[in-house]
């Protein structure tokens, strides 16, 4: 897993609003070959909870998430893939409407 594309998918997901931020901890470890790691997305001014994602760490494959609207990510792809799906629908949700 390469974790500076993770750090830099995150970070420019927060781009798009002045609140968001982002928390990446372990959750479990079995000190051999598995990792589960856990991406919360939240409000850093009120704690409110956006999503997560959680997901192997060794082949960054996801185990579940969820999104604001989006629909779950359960066991479905890269966490890469998730957090370009985020990056997207933040994206979108930003642009100007021209009616």
């Amino acid at each position: 897993m390469d974790e500076i594309t993770l750090v830099n998918l995150l970070n420019k997901i927060c781009e798009h609003s002045d609140t968001l931020d982002w928390r990446l901890n372990c959750t479990y470890d079995d000190g051999l070959s598995t990792s589960i790691m856990k991406i919360v997305l939240f409000d850093r001014g009120n704690q409110k909870k956006y999503g997560y994602l959680a997901f192997r760490m060794e082949t960054a494959t996801m185990i579940a998430g969820k999104y604001k609207q989006l629909m779950p990510f359960k066991g479905r792809g890269s966490v890469v893939d998730a957090l370009l799906d985020i990056l997207h629908y933040e994206t979108a949700t930003k642009l100007p409407s021209y009616n």
